[in-house]
């Protein structure tokens, strides 16, 4: 290989979801399965070691930054809940993204964390909130201030670079409800929704899902 890659190859990378870790049990799956076809799939830290001042445009950052570094100049991402949201703005904007493989992804963060944590819209959200972390398998503080001013920046983007995208998405999920991906392809054609039986972990359906995974990219020629 040269110093630069080829035009041919694909960097495929894995965006955990909020309050996780590559650690995750989905990430681990996927690393797994990757690994037998075989590809290397990359997994950032998306907090980049400091959770309480977490923000999109910090996470975006930490991931184009993947990509720069790479020696490959086509991407496709794979991204789950928060890090599914992640996916799209990225691809919005990069045009190397080919394609992105979505799961319950956090359409709607804003307007569902305003909503369980300020009654009114224009109630001033707490300054610090304590948030279980699952990969640190504690409760952490985060900067609600910095993550939600910052996020109102990204909602203007209006995500409709079309980019081939999948979304799995289970019907019994609550954290973010099925209808978030519903109304989001209900607009966009090149989005195509897989609804499942599944909650919002979707640990149930994780083999089936990297299959899925797999064969969707192959589809899309990029594995």
């Amino acid at each position: 290989m040269s110093e630069h890659g080829t035009a041919g190859e694909v960097a495929f990378i894995y965006l955990h979801g909020f309050a996780s870790s590559p650690g995750s049990a989905k990430a681990r799956a996927f690393c797994e399965r990757f690994a037998r076809i075989p590809r290397e799939l990359i997994v950032p830290d998306l907090a980049d070691g400091d959770f309480e001042h977490l923000t999109l445009t910090r996470q975006v950052g930490v991931v184009t930054g993947c990509m720069d570094r790479s020696r490959k100049r086509r991407f496709a991402l794979i991204g789950s809940s928060m890090g599914g949201y992640l996916a799209a703005l990225i691809a919005e904007q990069r045009h190397d993204v080919e394609a992105i493989y979505l799961m319950a992804p956090g359409f709607g963060f804003l307007r569902r964390w305003r909503e369980k944590h300020a009654a009114d819209k224009d109630v001033q959200m707490p300054g610090t909130l304590r948030v279980f972390h699952y990969g640190m398998n504690e409760e952490r503080p985060l900067d609600a201030t910095g993550l939600f001013e910052d996020a109102e920046t990204w909602e203007r983007l209006s995500l409709r670079r079309e980019v081939p995208t999948r979304i799995v998405h289970g019907v019994r999920d609550d954290t973010v409800p099925v209808e978030q991906s519903r109304t989001y392809v209900e607009s966009r054609p090149w989005c195509r929704l897989q609804e499942l039986d599944a909650d919002h972990g979707l640990v149930e359906a994780v083999h089936w899902i990297v299959d899925d995974c797999v064969a969707y990219f192959s589809e899309c020629g990029l594995v």
